[in-house]
């Protein structure tokens, strides 16, 4: 039965007035004197005319900011600042400045004045105790939220349906965040400080595997003291910096190129593993995701579309890849989602065309808004964003595993890397013991700033050993600079660092790298060393049994394997790879060459290896080569040199059936002579187990 307008009118004042009672004993319950409001009038301050004046221009450039919205409330805040100094006891000023303070650096301070508000005019504003509930959840004082909340819900008539639904859910989030702070994980969280924030957002932070540069997304608004402000502005344009570290410390950030930073809005979108392709945004058809690659001198070519199957007339704002290249994970607002910005998933077959999109589903995409999603390289491990699911407020981060052909269901990261503020753009950096994430929470520099989570791990963590396998690269044209100390997390990944130079002359080199699979003899990524210092970085995951190969003009090409099968624990690896020119006499040992056990039979992981050297020998059709074989010295040397010589003839007879000529080649046995590491350790041996390749013509 419909109620008329009467009953309505009737229903408001009531609850007006028990909203008054209410108030009125609430705070006389707590000892709090009622306090007489002072107006803003010149008869009020007949002592003051110089301080009056100056007030009323104050609330007057802090109104201006004040209506034109949600965004500029922090810049309203220093200006009635300075007014309610003048006058600490207006209603309508408190309420006010504590309602900007919540949208500021000073949400810790809201409380009071919105407290004082209530206290001096209990009906200051309608809202004015969902605000103060707000200013509590923000400031995590759970239970006060909730009450204020309550206060406010009694207010609302069943017209306000969304309002309501609205206050309810943050009273769930405040229940949220009571549970989840009462058991915080181990992590220590640190804003990155003035060389990186500001009070302007600073937000999306896309770090290279090894922390040594990170790329993110700032706006630089210019708000002017003066009156005249355009707010089309709003809080100015997007552009994209970039930031090194050194010594564990982020240096003053600048802004990128106009190559990468065009007229338009310009913002991080997501990174490749490898760090050689960055994806940004831009608004375009409502908003689409570009690619641009690392080339020479580290210059970034111009940002071209991604692709067409994730275009649409929606927007797509960021965007994930995992290390091999084949699935890509992104976020849309397109219809027919479940929310407003949803996961979807696309991938790419064997001819490198990508697939339709296909959304996650609503285990992952909630009726609310998911945002900022990164995949672990492995592709096994989501992180995302998400305004919904059980968050403690604003955007919480999120993390979900891929099990038995499905997601599982998101588990928030928890309390103090999630608060009730917006906490969104994780990613993770190769030793997962690092995180960089956007962050609005109390004690920032102004609005969104750029926080490192450090995760503690285990109260007893365990420490991993080096194993022979992950050092079966090592060859005498590499010098191992520095081995990292085992880290306290575990972890799927490796990562292989360092720089490439000239043997001779010891300058950097512009040097191709490819990785491939040995098992599935797939080539898994190509990419580049920087031409001006040769510098490289490679991440290894766990389950694969990696050639790597590094190739530069004029050199012989440099192999290395590194087998992650059997894996678990992170390492950082740095070396430094000197490329030997093509001259008689220079040689490499081919270690990714294996043979059967105490046989001379190639195995099949072998056919990468050697299809380098047989592409080498076709480059250069006039070079003669011999391959000779090296034992441990496990056994007879008779044997040895007998089993030396049979492995490299076995190489000779694979490269004459594959089309090189058989006078080009010859084969010798070293038995256990020239050892290139000692024969006392197993690690040793396994290194003095080797194939080599030398030129002996050009």
């Amino acid at each position: 039965m419909m109620r008329s307008n009467s009953t309505y009118k009737i229903g408001a004042i009531r609850r007006a007035f028990t909203l008054v009672l209410f108030v009125f004993f609430t705070y006389t319950a707590f000892g709090q004197v009622q306090v007489k409001n002072v107006e803003f009038i010149k008869k009020n301050f007949k002592n003051n005319k110089k301080g009056y004046k100056q007030a009323v221009k104050d609330i007057k450039q802090a109104n201006y900011y004040y209506n034109m919205g949600v965004h500029y409330y922090r810049y309203a805040v220093p200006f009635y600042m300075n007014a309610e100094k003048f006058n600490p006891d207006n209603a309508r000023l408190n309420y006010k400045l504590g309602k900007c303070m919540i949208y500021s650096m000073y949400k810790d301070q809201a409380v009071s004045y919105l407290e004082l508000a209530i206290q001096i005019n209990a009906v200051v504003a309608p809202d004015a105790h969902y605000y103060l509930a707000r200013a509590y959840h923000l400031t995590m004082n759970w239970e006060k939220a909730k009450m204020e909340y309550n206060v406010y819900l009694q207010t609302l008539t069943p017209k306000q349906g969304a309002e309501i639904d609205d206050v309810r859910r943050k009273i769930q989030e405040c229940n949220n965040g009571e549970q989840l702070s009462q058991v915080p994980v181990r992590a220590f969280v640190d804003n990155l400080g003035d060389s990186i924030n500001d009070q302007s957002p600073q937000y999306h932070p896309l770090v290279m595997a090894d922390e040594s540069e990170m790329f993110y997304t700032a706006r630089t608004a210019a708000i002017s003291k003066k009156v005249k402000l355009d707010p089309r502005d709003a809080e100015g344009p997007e552009n994209i910096f970039v930031s090194y570290s050194k010594n564990g410390t982020w240096g003053s950030a600048r802004k990128m190129s106009d190559v990468i930073n065009a007229k338009s809005d310009n913002a991080t979108a997501g990174l490749s593993p490898d760090g050689q392709t960055l994806y940004t945004y831009r608004i375009s058809n409502n908003g689409d995701i570009y690619q641009s690659s690392l080339g020479a001198n580290k210059a970034w070519s111009n940002p071209q579309r991604l692709s067409k199957a994730i275009d649409s007339r929606a927007k797509e704002s960021s965007i994930s890849v995992t290390s091999d290249g084949r699935a890509a994970y992104f976020i849309s607002d397109r219809t027919g989602g479940y929310g407003m910005g949803d996961i979807y998933k696309i991938t790419k077959d064997d001819k490198g065309n990508w697939s339709v999109p296909q959304n996650l589903g609503p285990i992952i995409n909630t009726e609310y808004d998911e945002e900022g999603v990164y995949v672990t390289p492995d592709g096994m491990t989501l992180y995302f964003s998400s305004t919904g699911h059980n968050t403690m407020g604003g955007y919480d981060v999120f993390k979900s595993v891929y099990d038995s052909g499905k997601w599982s269901a998101p588990v928030n990261m928890g309390y103090p890397i999630n608060t009730p503020g917006d906490d969104i753009y994780f990613t993770l950096t190769a030793n997962k013991k690092h995180a960089y994430y956007s962050s609005d929470q109390k004690g920032g520099k102004g609005d969104m700033d750029i926080y490192m989570i450090t995760f503690l791990g285990p109260e007893k963590p365990v420490v991993a050993s080096i194993g022979p396998s992950a050092l079966s690269g090592l060859t005498a044209n590499i010098t191992d600079v520095m081995t990292s100390e085992a880290v306290t997390v575990i972890s799927n990944k490796a990562l292989l660092k360092g720089v490439v130079v000239d043997s001779n002359t010891h300058k950097p080199l512009l040097a191709s790298i490819e990785l491939m699979d040995n098992k599935k003899n797939k080539i898994i990524a190509n990419f580049n060393t920087d031409s001006l210092t040769g510098e490289y970085v490679v991440s290894l995951l766990s389950g694969v049994n990696y050639g790597i190969y590094i190739t530069a003009p004029n050199h012989l090409f440099y192999s290395a394997n590194i087998d992650m099968t059997d894996s678990s624990h992170y390492r950082e690896f740095v070396k430094n790879i000197a490329l030997q020119p093509l001259e008689v006499g220079s040689h490499i040992a081919l270690r990714n060459i294996f043979f059967d056990f105490n046989k001379a039979t190639l195995r099949k992981e072998s056919t990468p290896e050697l299809q380098e050297v047989i592409d080498l020998l076709k480059k250069y059709p006039a070079m003669t080569i011999e391959l000779s074989g090296y034992t441990d010295n496990k056994g007879t040397e008779k044997y040895n040199l007998g089993l030396s010589a049979s492995r490299a003839k076995a190489v000779v007879t694979y490269l004459v059936a594959h089309g090189i000529a058989a006078k080009r080649l010859t084969s010798k046995g070293y038995g256990s002579a020239h050892p290139v590491a000692t024969n006392a350790t197993d690690e040793g041996r396994q290194l003095n187990r080797r194939t080599e390749f030398k030129i002996t013509g050009k």
